[in-house]
């Protein structure tokens, strides 16, 4: 792997190549830190549309989040659907938490975190069982404004892919410890916005769509994947276009028409309408052959 000064630097190239091509990203604010936990759990490996309608469909099935924290997991799986990513540890994770909270501070309420400082919030999360470090550092920097930098996946296969992390052998805390390095506080949410987006729309898993992706230029598995395109389309042959016959020339086209037109039959003699000397040799002819019979 390359050293952190050449990673940091390239993941400076990163950041403004994405600025240009995705604009910025608003900041929401956190109005109710609940729902926002609530969301930031279901976001893991989750486009923010696929959560929008997530949310939507456990607001009109449950009666509010104190009734989410008391459901069962198996009803909450059914709300969020089959084909949503990680419905089954997302639905265990979503009561239990909240359980866990509402049993230390008895309410749904959740200003106790108001006067908790950066550090304080991101530890007590921390603490929390079912809780991944993604949604820690994402509750640390909404809520509290702390410098984080959550990973998921889909930020680690972006990140994997153009060389910066080892998904196989670094965790996530320490690809959060490294970006939280390398990134500044003012930058990292636009930055984690972008990632979130690249891989939603175009880092996809299995196959990317390298073609279409901003970062093609500075992305060593972009240009592997363009290379082998390139090298398949040359070996595809051409199909040969067909081949058209030649114009026949007039000339040629004449003497054919001459030679298939055909000639009347001759009449034969005897057919033939006699004129005035024949007539007269033929008499003296079969004159003369009277006689000799005579």
């Amino acid at each position: 792997m390359a050293p952190f000064a050449d990673k940091a630097k390239h993941l400076e190239r990163v950041r403004k190549v994405l600025r240009r091509a995705l604009g910025e990203a608003p900041r929401p604010a956190v109005t109710h830190p609940v729902e926002h936990l609530v969301r930031t759990i279901l976001s893991e490996e989750a486009t923010p549309e696929a959560v929008d309608r997530a949310i939507e469909r456990i607001t009109v099935h449950f009666v509010d989040w104190n009734d989410l924290r008391v459901s069962r997991p198996r009803e909450i799986r059914e709300v969020l659907g089959p084909e949503f990513p990680r419905a089954g540890h997302k639905a265990r994770a979503l009561p239990r938490i909240l359980d866990q909270v509402f049993k230390w501070h008895n309410s749904m309420v959740w200003d106790f975190l108001e006067p908790m400082g950066k550090v304080e919030t991101r530890t007590f999360f921390e603490k929390l069982e079912e809780v991944r470090p993604f949604v820690a550092a994402t509750m640390a920097r909404d809520c509290a404004g702390a410098h984080a930098f959550p990973v998921d996946r889909d930020v680690a296969r972006v990140l994997g892919r153009l060389g910066l992390v080892d998904v196989e052998s670094d965790s996530e805390a320490n690809m959060q410890a490294f970006l939280e390095r390398a990134v500044k506080s003012d930058q990292a949410y636009e930055l984690h916005a972008h990632l979130k987006r690249l891989a939603a729309e175009v880092c996809v898993p299995g196959e990317p769509l390298c073609p279409s992706c901003p970062l093609k230029a500075t992305c060593p598995t972009g240009a592997e994947v363009l290379a082998a395109l390139r090298r398949k389309k040359a070996k595809k042959p051409k199909k040969a276009a067909p081949r058209k016959k030649p114009a026949a020339k007039k000339s040629a086209g004449k003497k054919a028409a001459k030679k298939t037109r055909t000639r009347a039959p001759r009449k034969s003699a005897k057919a033939r309408p006699r004129t005035g000397a024949k007539k007269k040799k033929a008499a003296r002819r079969a004159s003369r052959t009277r006689r000799k019979r005579s």
